[in-house]
């Protein structure tokens, strides 16, 4: 049976690779540019080539041996490197200190110190919380950085940096190698040849791979877990400072953004390294390096394609994916967690009728400015409502949320106009269901980091290859006309029962009553048979599996119902807004959803409507209040500090504070009880009052 399974399976990688080869022969050869190929021209592709390769490289090392060590992958290891770039330029440039000290201050001091204090403070807790709880507090430690970097640096200037040794270089023919370009190709291999040496030939190396498989083992052993781990992420953000420092030399200049991104590209050479493999992962680097290289010096791109270059490493991310061997089925994994209660359907309508009374009101008292924020705030829950049933109850964690909310307004603004707004919103449900089964097909090999991975290069190339046709957004915004329900133009002014409401109040009240609607849908769904196979499914695969469901089947049909109604979510958002572009959707702008969604609750409905409330509440008080220095802040590194406040509360805020409210309620009904039972004493009731009863433990009572 093994025989066949594996047979199927390469099998299925040939088949994957002629298919791969075959599409990459034909873009070469559509895309050829014509430049006559020499010597030189084949030399300088190659240096080049390397030259980015070895920075991918370092930066992909420093996420292996993080991951190799604790078990976490950092998503935030890119903005550790920019943020490390920028101390290296404060070092070199306003303090004056010499490029080599500064270099070593920067790598030495500043970014072990760094990585030792987030694995002390935020990781260490998180080696046995669930993988979505893990992966937020990584996000939001780059959304913080990213934030706090845009706030000491003017984004508009970003600071230029010289090279090492300026212009100086040599020939290689006639071919001019810089300086700084030698420097990045010998220490990229220096490095992995050291981390090679430490991980395998060292007893630290050792102790550091044994702590991931078993931490306990790993103790009594002698190893120290603790400081072991701590040290794995002084290492890690050593060699994201690295690839920070070699990428703005590369690149000439301290961009936030394309130093954060850039580095994040590193993550398809960590895959090709399955996350373990050193020399792979330098391999990889290199793949990704001579790709981009090859292109810039004899593809062209033109046409629709003309910012299809940035999109190469995303793409050998994706492709890099589907030769990961398929997941295995297994059981349940111990984790540490708190379950949501599932509301009654009584209650839930309870709920919505008590948010839509609430919204009437400050619809009512709100001018157009706080309607807007407040819808916003609404929509931004919508979309994440949509992540509920996908990454709460399935545990199938996807970062392609915003390309869903990007499709669902693309055909708000195409078909909306001649089907009417009521029959437009259902349209743009329906037109994001094949973008939902298009992403549920890469999970059905993979699961957990593996398919959020596959997710984030789906919607970084749908990006490109969707938003940025002409067909769609292209590369200007387009208008996306108000919703007009029956007639009635949602954006106007209008009087109801002597209440004069202002513009677009009438937008707040149907974006309230569709999350009313797809709320109550939700906690249906959740009670009904489908809803508990869902959260079967995500406790334990092995089990479904052997009661008979088909998981394949279910994997489909819960990205559909996701893609659903986060196209409809989408619709809203782009009436909304007014207009719709291709910065819009990008990949980073749909991290904020899963991040806040997982602070509030990430299994249920009132966790989507407080994250919403969250998520735009930070940029509504900074517009309230626009003099406060504090408010600026934080709403430029607020959402980063949420995300990693999940930390410690990786249930999320919702389901954590219902069950101490349960806890206390249940001690409350155990003092109660002893004390009448102390009250009645042996022979029935007594005058005397009751002695002092000792407070009961929540873990003591049954049910608590």
């Amino acid at each position: 049976m093994m025989r066949r399974l594996t047979a199927r399976s390469n099998r299925g990688r040939l088949i994957s690779a002629l298919v791969v080869a075959l599409l990459l022969g034909y873009v070469v050869q559509e895309s050829w540019a014509g430049n006559p190929i020499t010597f030189d021209s084949i030399l300088f592709f190659v240096i080049v080539g390397v030259t980015l390769g070895s920075i991918y490289a370092v930066a992909a090392a420093g996420l292996v041996v993080t991951y190799t060590t604790s078990g976490i992958f950092n998503f935030a290891q890119g903005a550790i490197g920019m943020l490390m770039a920028f101390v290296y330029w404060e070092f070199k440039v306003d303090f004056g200190l010499n490029t080599l000290l500064a270099v070593a201050l920067t790598v030495l001091v500043a970014a072990p110190l760094f990585g030792a204090l987030v694995e002390r403070i935020l990781m260490r807790r998180m080696w046995d919380a669930p993988l979505v709880a893990q992966l937020v507090v990584t996000v939001g430690l780059m959304l913080a950085m990213i934030g706090f970097a845009l706030k000491v640096w003017d984004a508009s200037d970003p600071p230029s940096i010289t090279t090492f040794f300026g212009t100086d270089g040599f020939s290689i023919g006639t071919t001019f190698m810089p300086w700084y370009r030698f420097i990045t190709i010998v220490g990229g291999l220096i490095i992995a040849l050291a981390l090679r040496f430490v991980l395998y030939r060292t007893r630290l190396g050792i102790a550091m791979r044994a702590v991931v498989d078993n931490r306990e083992l790993a103790a009594l052993n002698g190893a120290r877990p603790g400081r072991v781990s701590m040290f794995s992420w002084a290492l890690g953000s050593s060699m994201a400072a690295i690839a920070g420092i070699f990428l703005a030399e590369e690149l000439g200049q301290l961009n936030v953004q394309a130093l954060t991104l850039l580095i994040i590209d590193a993550f398809a050479a960590a895959i090709i390294g399955r996350l373990k493999s050193l020399p792979m992962t330098y391999v990889g680097g290199l793949i990704i390096g001579l790709s981009i290289s090859f292109q810039s010096n004899f593809l062209t791109w033109g046409g629709r394609w003309i910012s299809a270059a940035p999109a190469i490493p995303t793409i050998v991310l994706f492709i890099a994916l589907l030769f990961i061997p398929e997941a295995r089925i297994e059981g349940k994994r111990t984790m540490r967690s708190v379950s949501a209660r599932v509301p009654t359907l009584r209650r839930a309508a309870l709920g919505m009728g008590a948010m839509l009374a609430i919204v009437v009101v400050l619809g009512a008292v709100f001018d157009r400015q706080n309607i807007r924020n407040l819808d916003l705030a609404l929509c931004t829950a919508l979309i994440m409502l949509s992540m509920v049933p996908l990454t709460g109850w399935s545990g199938q964690i996807s970062l392609a949320q915003i390309t869903f909310v990007g499709a669902g307004t693309f055909a708000i603004y195409e078909w909306g106009p001649d089907l009417g707004s009521a029959t437009g919103l259902l349209a743009a449900a329906l037109f994001t269901v094949p973008f939902g089964v298009l992403m549920a097909l890469p999970a059905l090999r993979l699961q957990g980091l593996y398919l959020a991975l596959a997710s984030m290069a789906f919607a970084s190339m749908a990006e490109i290859m969707f938003f940025g046709q002409p067909e769609v957004f292209g590369s200007s915004s387009v208008r996306v006309p108000p919703l007009t329900m029956f007639g009635w133009d949602t954006s106007q002014p209008f009087r109801l029962l002597g209440v004069d409401f202002p513009a677009d109040a009438g937008l707040l009240f149907m974006t309230a009553l569709a999350f009313a609607v797809v709320g109550m849908f939700v906690v249906a769904l959740r009670r009904s048979t489908f809803g508990r196979r869902l959260v079967a499914m995500r406790d334990s695969p092995a089990a479904c599996t052997t009661l008979g469901v088909n998981l394949l089947a279910t994997k489909v049909a819960v990205f559909a119902v996701s893609a659903f109604m986060a196209g409809l979510a989408g619709a809203f958002f782009g009436s909304l807004l007014g207009s719709a572009s291709q910065q819009d959707f990008q990949v980073l702008s749909g991290l904020g959803y899963l991040l806040l969604l997982v602070v509030g609750g990430v299994a249920v409905v009132s966790g989507a409507l407080l994250g919403g409330i969250f998520l735009q509440g930070f940029t509504w008080l900074t517009a309230l209040f626009p003099a406060s220095t504090f408010l600026s802040w934080w709403a430029a590194i607020g959402p980063g500090l949420a995300g990693i406040g999940i930390g410690r509360q990786p249930a999320g805020i919702i389901p954590t504070v219902g069950e101490e409210q349960r806890d206390k309620a249940a001690r409350k009904r155990a003092l109660r009880v002893a004390a009448a039972d102390a009250h009645a004493g042996p022979d029935g009731p007594t005058d005397s009052p009751p002695a002092p009863v000792e407070p009961v433990a929540s873990s003591a009572i049954p049910g608590a």
